[in-house]
């Protein structure tokens, strides 16, 4: 198999890890692997910069192992739907990026690099990669003085290269479904139509259609409520990510 996940996780987070796992797993039909970076396996690298470049840094090492499609989601986040559409995108370009930012995210948090729009400032958190040239790229600006001048170290270069490199990108959020933080604090508008948790298309946003919400980022840091999806959800949204979280 030539596919496969990760997601880095210290002992902190990986109560998070598990309930990824987990709800992955319920979708994940053609057992890709998702492969654990825990702090014994971070401890190796002896570097003290490793947070700030772990994408393209680990990235780089599974191609070493002979992956040729990997994707990189966040340990706190939650797989809510299918994801093959991701690894059916990856054939045809060199990198898959999800969005930062919505309407509500911008207006309270808004995070850009150089002149990007911050509703078009894509996040880490949520990564397709298949060109090595990409990745090799990637990581070299994470190792040059300049590296240190980005608030968001690999995220902001990861902008730069999406918006200014030379290489093909797959927006996955431009089509019918959401990935990772685009969709939050749009948490209580979210139901469960048919088996899938939907953003209904709205007057304020989304605009274009409804949309199918595949994967949940919580984010934010050391927050003691990150991870309570029981306090955002409406409660057949609840009852149906209980059941992804189950082991």
């Amino acid at each position: 198999m030539n596919k496969a996940y990760f997601t880095i996780s210290d002992r902190n987070n990986l109560p998070h890890y598990e309930k990824l796992k987990n709800s992955l797993a319920k979708f994940n039909t053609a057992g890709i692997p998702l492969i654990l970076i825990d702090e014994e396996k971070v401890a190796k690298f002896n570097d003290p910069h490793f947070y700030y470049r772990a994408t393209p840094l680990i990235a780089k090492e599974l191609k070493k192992q002979g992956y040729e499609y990997i994707v990189k989601i966040d340990a706190d986040s939650l797989i809510l739907g299918d994801l093959d559409h991701v690894w059916k995108a990856l054939y045809d370009v060199d990198v898959a990026v999800v969005q930062n930012s919505n309407p509500r995210e911008a207006k309270n948090y808004p995070v850009t690099v150089w002149d990007i729009d911050v509703q078009r400032y894509v996040n880490c958190g949520f990564v397709g990669m298949h060109s090595e040239e990409f990745i090799d790229h990637w990581l070299e600006k994470c190792y040059t003085p300049a590296f240190y001048r980005y608030q968001f170290r690999e995220q902001d270069i990861l902008n730069i290269l999406v918006y200014w490199g030379n290489y093909k990108v797959e927006w996955l959020d431009s089509g019918d479904k959401f990935h990772g933080l685009v969709a939050k604090q749009y948490e209580p508008q979210m139901i469960l139509k048919d088996g899938k948790v939907i953003l209904p298309q709205s007057e304020e946003w989304p605009k274009d259609g409804d949309k199918q919400i595949v994967c949940y980022h919580f984010a934010g840091g050391n927050d003691p409520n990150k991870g309570n999806y029981r306090n955002k959800f409406q409660p057949e949204v609840v009852k149906y990510i209980d059941e992804l979280v189950k082991p």
